[in-house]
């Protein structure tokens, strides 16, 4: 049974924000090579939506509803529109607002994502190379690793557009009916024979 307008849009944010999360987790083919964007989980945990009465320039409740998507973390952003870097840029960033500015990123940034993640430094010739300065080993990564990201880009990761994309082909026409009822029941309240 279809509810309110405002129950299906309810409905509509819950499952774009489940989709969002299971492309945040799932492997995805980005630049030829397949990545999971969801190292840690903080950013699909963080996700989250609210349904917003219109209201008029005076405050006042209007007719209709909107839906915003959040995140507490700032790279959300980031990480969904992707970033053009200083001196090249991924084709899908072409229309982000976001942009690199200098030929690194802040240091610091990358620290404990490298500290958790299995990286192996290699020699010239490919091998796995030991190191004796752990420490300063980490330090080479980030800067490098932090230069190539700012050079180059980060590419759009598109997880919470696929799901709004996909939420609509499922269940975009329960909402649009659920507005319409609404629409019905409203006119049928100030219709007087």
């Amino acid at each position: 049974m279809i509810g309110s307008a405002k129950q299906e849009i309810d409905k509509f944010g819950a499952n774009v924000i489940r989709l969002a999360r299971i492309n945040l987790g799932s492997s995805k083919k980005i630049d030829g090579k397949n990545r999971v964007t969801n190292f840690t989980g903080n950013l699909s945990k963080s996700l989250n939506y609210k349904v917003v009465q219109n209201r008029t320039a005076g405050g006042q409740f209007q007719s209709g509803f909107d839906i915003e998507f959040l995140s507490k973390y700032d790279y959300a952003s980031f990480i969904e529109q992707g970033v053009r870097g200083s001196k090249a840029s991924p084709i899908n960033t072409a229309k982000s607002p976001f942009q690199f500015k200098g030929d690194n990123i802040k240091a610091g940034v990358l620290s404990n994502w490298i500290a958790k993640k299995p990286i192996r430094i290699r020699d010239v010739a490919g091998k796995f190379k030991k190191v004796k300065d752990l420490k300063k080993a980490r330090k080479q990564m980030e800067f490098l690793i932090g230069r190539s990201i700012a050079q180059k880009g980060i590419s759009a990761r598109n997880y919470l557009s696929e799901s709004v994309e996909a939420t609509i082909k499922s269940n975009g026409g329960d909402v649009s009916l659920a507005v319409a009822q609404d629409f019905i029941k409203e006119k049928l309240k100030t219709f007087r024979v």
